[in-house]
């Protein structure tokens, strides 16, 4: 064995407890980057399993496109693949370019850049050269691959009209640009982190054994042998690291890929740990150059030291004569404290760095999460899980059926094979009702009212009966009397702008938070190029009204639904009285009449539905399909059953995980920071070892250098606290600029409750960590 060796391996056994601190680091560092490394390898391959696989890694679907079309678009440039569908129940073919189209089917495409999908889906759309009647149900033409879409950061894409009418391809979230912000900045923080703690690990573990370097040259070593011998160290450590730091990156990639597989579990989706060769390699070479690196400046140090400067050790003391304010006002302790950081700056400059690094990470994460959540209220349009849609009265009537027996009767067979609960909304409602305002200067906004010259408002109004469980539950939350109003008061103007991918959401109350005002219901008619109106129904709506901030359980929909109006609930008694009026007066059938001058009350009036909320949605959706077909909920007076939930849980799918990962990240920087600071802290005290003695000689008790200390942390901590601040500053302006488009920011949507507690307890560990290095200075 070489002498370098054997004094490597003396020096990690006599030195175990610093050795053990530089190993901890290793550990640490090398579990963050292939943890990582693990994670992204095992969800990118299990993206490409479950949704970038041959025949279903298309983009944008065009249904029923023509064979003029599809010649015009087909060899556009930027598409990469295209596949057809002869008809619903044909698989899909992929075909080349060259493929001639005999009949119009279905044709599925796949772009080369998914990036550039909107511009080019809005190219299509042009050559598609649409008439009036295809502009209004573009939205049917053209769908879209949302599970790969959402994958991508693209969440809610759709085909929607601009203010001049022109059909554009739209999104209601894109993640995209956040996420790559987020990206950048845990790759620069993690980065520096590494950087910083494997150089002061390895500073540490040679600065304390610069006498001995210094000694070794006294006696006839070289600088190659003393670099040799602290390569070896390092290689030593850094190999236990590795193996330790790999086995820990397995356990905790398979306990997070756990927490996602859970939270997709009934999204039909599941990732597992995939050791991808290329991925490794590409971490071990991170984990070899950043330990190459952090060992290199410390040993070249090491290796040059002359005898006199390594017994005294002391290069790095610099003693500027230069007073601050603070200095002036703190008292004596606060003094030396102050001149201890300028005369140990470069160890306090590395603390500060990993303090601001967490904290700034931390800011950076948790505003970003909160927007996110914010943004998921968002994209999740229904807080029920599917909803049942009976036909039409007349339909039902004639065939002699109970819609509402029938219905219960295939809930109950579902809860009792399944031994599940579901929960039944039953309501009617009624779109789009021109309703009468008075005064109109109840009104807070009066964009969406027309206004008269007698000073009255009329405005389109949706009109929904509750069943008496959900009427009463809400009428008494809200204080108010059983035959009370509820109204929602506010609505989602949406504002979509020529070129624009994502649209602006306008949330907008709709009457002043303490108006006194009535309604009535109201026909409009458009007669000589003027709009008249005739009450028609004076005095049922002329209850109570409560105003709501919300919406009733249930109809989560009218609050975020692009074409929302404002909404009026009451009790089905209440509309049933509305109900039989009009029907006494305009006859049974009054929503089928068409006058002169078209009446538009009542309009779209649907006699009866039901939300569902249920345990499992897949699991009951299986059960409708499978057990209910077409034909038998037709003989049911059922329509069909649509299911909301299933896509929200695609959408809520993507932010569970980007939430998860980057909560997992952080707490792993932050738990490495932490360490890394003890360990920091405790050499500090070691080497100032000799300048506390000197204190105690003259006079100084054990008390007086806890209380410099104590200085000491509060200085470099709140130093820090501000300088992260200030970084944060820009990450957060960037976050929010992201948002803008997708949510309302009336205002800042900053956690300022957790930061300030997360400081707070950095601040605690931080003293409690300077306490508890001071255990090993000895009095003497």
């Amino acid at each position: 064995m070489k002498v370098e060796t054997k004094l490597a391996l003396n020096n990690i056994k006599k030195n175990n407890k610093r050795t053990m601190y530089t190993i901890i680091s290793l550990i640490l560092c090398t579990t963050l980057i292939l943890t990582t490394m693990l994670l992204v390898s095992s969800i990118r391959n299990g993206v490409s399993e479950n949704f970038d696989t041959e025949y279903s890694d298309y983009h944008v679907i065009l249904k029923d496109l023509s064979v003029e079309r599809f010649e015009r678009i087909k060899n556009k440039e930027y598409i990469d693949k295209i596949y057809i569908q002869k008809n619903e129940d044909a698989q899909l073919e992929k075909v080349d370019f060259a493929f001639e189209l005999g009949e119009s089917v279905t044709v599925y495409l796949k772009y080369k850049n998914i990036k550039n999908m909107f511009v080019c889906t809005n190219d299509i759309i042009k050559e598609l050269n649409l008439s009036e009647l295809e502009i209004m149900n573009a939205d049917r033409m053209i769908n879209f691959n949302k599970k790969v879409l959402i994958v991508h950061g693209y969440i809610g894409v759709h085909i929607d009209t601009n203010q001049k009418g022109i059909p554009q391809c739209v999104m209601k979230v894109n993640y995209a640009p956040i996420i790559l912000l987020m990206i950048i900045t845990l790759i620069v923080s993690i980065s520096m982190l590494f950087i910083i703690i494997l150089y002061n690990a390895f500073l540490i573990t040679i600065n304390e054994r610069k006498k001995e370097y210094a000694i070794l040259n006294s006696v006839g070593g070289t600088e190659g042998q003393v670099l040799k011998m602290i390569f070896k160290e390092a290689i030593m450590m850094g190999v236990i690291g590795i193996i330790v730091g790999g086995m820990l990156s397995v356990l905790l990639s398979n306990i997070v890929l756990s927490s996602i597989n859970n939270i997709l579990n009934r999204a039909g989706y599941y990732f597992r740990l995939i050791i991808d060769i290329k991925y490794i390699m590409l971490a071990l070479g991170i984990i070899v150059i950043n330990i190459y690196f952090s060992i290199l400046i410390p040993s070249l140090k090491a290796s040059s030291t002359s005898v006199i400067q390594g017994i005294r050790n002391n290069k790095e003391i610099k003693n500027k004569k230069r007073k601050t304010i603070l200095e002036r006002i703190l008292p004596t302790e606060g003094k030396v404290a102050i001149k201890n950081i300028r005369r140990n700056k470069s160890r306090y400059t590395l603390i500060m760095i990993l303090l601001i690094i967490n904290i700034t990470i931390f800011i950076s994460i948790s505003t970003y999460i909160r927007y996110e959540k914010e943004t998921s209220d968002l994209v999740t349009e229904y807080d029920v899980d599917a909803e049942i849609f009976p036909l039409p009265r007349a339909m039902y009537e004639e065939m002699g059926i109970d819609v509402r027996e029938k219905y219960k009767e295939i809930i109950k067979d579902y809860e009792t094979r399944y031994n599940r609960k579901v929960e039944c909304i039953e309501y009617k409602r009624a779109f789009r009702n021109y309703v009468l305002i008075e005064p109109a200067g109840a009104l807070e906004n009066k964009e969406l009212a027309h206004i008269y010259e007698d000073g009255n408002a009329t405005t389109l109004m949706n009109i929904i009966g509750l069943d008496d469980k959900i009427y009463n539950k809400y009428i008494t939350k809200l204080k108010g009397n059983y035959g009370d109003f509820i109204f929602y008061n506010g609505v989602n103007l949406i504002k979509l702008e020529e070129g624009k991918i994502e649209p602006t959401y306008v949330f907008t109350p709709i009457f002043k938070k303490d108006a006194k005002f009535k309604l009535k219901l109201i026909d409009v008619n458009y007669i000589n190029n003027e709009w008249e109106y005739e009450t028609i129904e004076p005095e049922i709506l002329a209850s109570n009204i409560v105003l709501a901030d919300e919406p009733v359980e249930g109809f989560k929909e009218i609050k975020i639904s692009e074409y929302s109006y404002p909404t009026l609930f009451m009790s089905m008694e209440t509309y049933d009285r509305i109900d039989n009026y009009l029907e006494t007066k305009y006859g049974k059938h009054y929503t089928n009449e068409v006058s002169s001058s078209t009446r538009t009350f009542w309009d779209d009036r649907d006699d009866f539905r039901v939300k569902i909320k249920c345990e499992d949605v897949v699991e009951f959706k299986n059960y409708i399909n499978i057990e209910h077909n077409i034909d038998i909920l037709e003989k049911s007076g059922i329509s069909y059953v649509e299911f909301y939930t299933i896509d929200n849980q695609e959408k809520l799918m993507y932010i569970s995980i980007i939430e998860l990962i980057l909560k997992v990240i952080m707490t792993a920087i932050v738990a490495i920071g932490i360490v890394s600071t003890a360990n920091i802290m405790n050499a500090s005290l070691i080497e100032r070892k000799e300048d506390f003695n000197i204190m105690y000689r003259m006079g100084a008790t054990k008390g007086n250098v806890k209380k410099i200390l104590i200085y000491e942390c509060i200085y470099v901590f709140t130093k820090a606290v501000v300088i992260s601040i200030i970084l944060s500053i820009p990450i957060i302006y960037k976050i929010i600029k992201g948002m803008e488009n997708v949510l309302v920011l009336n205002k800042l949507l900053i956690p300022y409750g957790s930061i300030g507690i997360f400081i707070a307890v950095m601040f605690v560990i931080s003293l409690l960590i300077t306490l508890w290095s001071t255990k090993m200075i000895k009095e003497e």
